[in-house]
């Protein structure tokens, strides 16, 4: 049980190495993403200097002529406001030649007004630059605006970090592995230092953001700025109109007589004049200090991105050495996982070897009383032990020795030979092997002789039938058996079991005569066939010429499934004894099986040839056939050979 929390806290440790190798490849691929924006950003901030940098220069120029601007505006409207009341309180009485003088005054006042609207064009032209410098900071703003995002995304990579180095520490303080506990310590102290840099740069960012709020503000005074344009237009209108009708007037002068009409339309054309004079005063003065305003705040703004360019670099030098850091933490990460998965690969094997040394542990405190009072026996033993040593001593201290006291100790027992079985020659060794062959030969002979298949009486059952050839058969083997013993003791065979030898012979010619009787009956002359290969068979896997161990493999296989292998060791046993009562009595039971079993098997085949009517029908009742007289089958050749003769 104390182990249990020692796997399980080894497979969370692993668990959590795998999540924290996957935050930190999140981790890196976020850094990857970074340092790519904030190259975006660096590759657009000269731009957004050189922008800065056109957009002071042509408010500075705009705030140049801006008091060239408000004179020649003052003018014009000192000028039209002359010129109405002129027209509305003199021109009724004027006489002619005074209203020539006047349309004299209309001249001069006309050239004022061509110079005015030469103001005006380089006002428009002062504008149209002041537009484009205001595209290029909205352009800046929105540059700025992608960076407060990528300062946003800085800040969740910084806390996610610092929650890596906190988890790193964490591991470091579980583990008591030194070189594991050093690795995770490194790691936690790179995460640290990163998530320091990425504060920093993130602190830096926001200084742009805040940056990039001014510009809106600016941008939005820019705006305000161009809708002045409208002014210029509308004032670039009336003074065009008020040319057009001093254009008219001098056309008029040949016409005196007809002055009045034209008098009252210039002096509406006058009232108009002063009125637009008067609104594009107001204009130009609303334009002039929104000037002096932009080009106020055109250095804020040029210090302002020259502060927002240094802080992209310093992002973009974090976000480098970010990007440096990123393979060493991955590696790092790697490491830790793949350690910590062998350290979770050995815990079965520890906890394995914890639980065998708990159970021998406790098997030796179970022992433990047992084990105590043997000690205590083993010392009264050696208390014992060394008393009856020294009696010991003592008397044989007392002894003196003798040549028969030296011849003891030299020859302490003598060794007596004794055999277990006796062969006086090849021929007693090589007996029990030709009588079982020879007995076998007998059978088949027999069977191959006697018509085995003729019915000797005709309508009795079946096993009268099996009766008569078994009994015949059984009565003619044992005889063979008898003789064959009989002659072989006395041509000088020695047997030490007289009745153990017969009956083995007795039994294995039984089992031979079953065989061969139930092949022969069964299948007649093919069965006799199968009977000479069982024959063949025997003769190389019984063992009666070779021992077993210098026979090829498929004879010892076979060894134990013949019959001739039980009556060889019985025979052997009976003509130089060794193998013991009880192996004979098992070899003779294996043959009397042998033979009771296949005399049954006899029986159950002769009771289907008798129903089949295949009783009396034999192939060798036609085998004596082939030497009778030759018959002149197709009638020619005896005639040929009478008359040859």
């Amino acid at each position: 049980m104390g182990v249990a929390p020692l796997a399980s806290g080894a497979q969370q440790l692993a668990s959590g190495s795998t999540t924290l190798a996957n935050g930190i490849a999140q981790y890196t691929g976020g850094v990857g993403q970074l340092a790519t924006g904030l190259n975006t950003l660096m590759a657009n901030s000269g731009q957004l200097n050189s922008g800065a940098g056109q957009l002071s220069s042509g408010l500075n120029t705009l705030r140049n002529n801006s008091g060239s601007l408000r004179a020649g505006s003052s003018q014009l409207s000192a000028g039209a406001s002359q010129l109405n009341n002129t027209v509305n309180s003199q021109l009724g009485n004027l006489p002619v030649n005074d209203l020539m003088g006047a349309m004299d005054k209309a001249q001069a006042l006309q050239q004022s007004m061509t110079q005015l609207q030469t103001g005006l064009t380089q006002a428009k032209s002062a504008l149209a630059g002041v537009q484009e410098s205001a595209g290029k900071l909205e352009s800046a703003a929105g540059s700025l605006s992608g960076v407060s995002q990528a300062g946003q995304q800085l800040g969740n990579v910084a806390r996610s970090d610092a929650n890596i180095a906190a988890q790193l520490g964490k591991l470091a303080q579980s583990t008591s592995d030194n070189s594991i506990k050093a690795q995770l310590g490194s790691l936690a102290q790179d995460a640290g230092n990163n998530a320091k840099t990425l504060q920093g740069v993130g602190t830096a960012l926001g200084e742009l953001n805040s940056l990039g709020s001014a510009l809106q503000g600016m941008q939005g005074q820019l705006k305000n700025l161009s809708s002045m344009n409208d002014l210029l237009n509308n004032a670039d209108t009336t003074i065009s109109q008020a040319n057009g009708l001093l254009n008219t007037l001098n056309g008029y002068k040949p016409m005196l007589s007809q002055m009045p009409d034209t008098l009252k339309q210039l002096q509406g054309a006058t009232s108009q004049i002063a009125a637009g004079a008067n609104t594009l005063n107001g204009g130009v003065q609303q334009y002039t200090n929104g000037v002096d305003t932009a080009a106020a705040g055109s250095s804020t703004l040029a210090s302002g991105v020259s502060q927002y360019t240094a802080g992209v670099a310093q992002a973009g030098a974090g976000a480098g050495q970010l990007t440096a850091n990123s393979g060493q933490l991955n590696s790092g990460a790697g490491q830790l996982a793949s350690a910590l998965g062998q350290l979770n690969a050995q815990v079965p094997t520890l906890v394995g070897g914890v639980n065998q040394l708990a159970a021998g542990t406790q098997k030796l405190v179970d022992n433990l009383p047992a084990l105590t009072q043997g000690i205590t026996k083993l010392n009264a033993g050696a208390g014992q032990l060394a008393s009856a040593l020294g009696k010991g001593a003592k008397t044989v201290n007392g002894i003196k020795p003798t040549k028969k006291t030296a011849k003891m100790f030299a020859e302490p027992t003598r060794v007596k030979h004794k055999s277990y079985s006796y062969v006086p020659n090849y021929g007693h060794a090589l007996a029990p092997y030709v009588l079982s062959v020879a007995l076998y030969v007998g059978a088949l002979i027999f069977n191959f002789v006697y018509p085995i298949r003729r019915v000797a009486i005709q309508g009795r059952s079946p096993l009268a039938w099996w009766a008569s050839k078994v009994v015949l058969g059984s009565l003619i083997i044992t005889l063979m058996a008898i003789a064959e013993g009989g002659i072989m003791m006395a041509l000088g065979l020695t047997v030490i079991h007289v009745p153990s030898f017969f009956g083995t012979l007795i039994l294995f010619g039984l089992a031979s005569m079953a065989v061969v009787m139930f092949l022969s009956m069964t299948f007649d002359n093919p069965g006799r066939f199968i009977a000479m290969v069982l024959l063949m068979l025997q003769l190389g896997g019984s063992g009666g010429t070779f021992p077993m161990e210098v026979t090829m493999k498929f004879y010892n296989v076979i060894h134990f499934a013949l019959p001739m292998t039980y009556s060889i060791l019985g025979l052997r046993d009976g003509i130089s004894d060794g193998l013991g009562e009880h192996y004979v009595a098992f070899c003779n039971s294996v043959l009397l099986g042998i033979a009771i079993v296949f005399f049954l098997l006899l029986l159950v085949a002769m009771i289907w040839l008798q129903h089949h009517h295949f009783a009396g029908k034999s192939e060798l009742d036609h085998n004596q056939e082939l030497l009778g007289e030759e018959k002149d089958d197709d009638g020619m050749h005896l005639q040929d050979r009478d008359q040859t003769i």
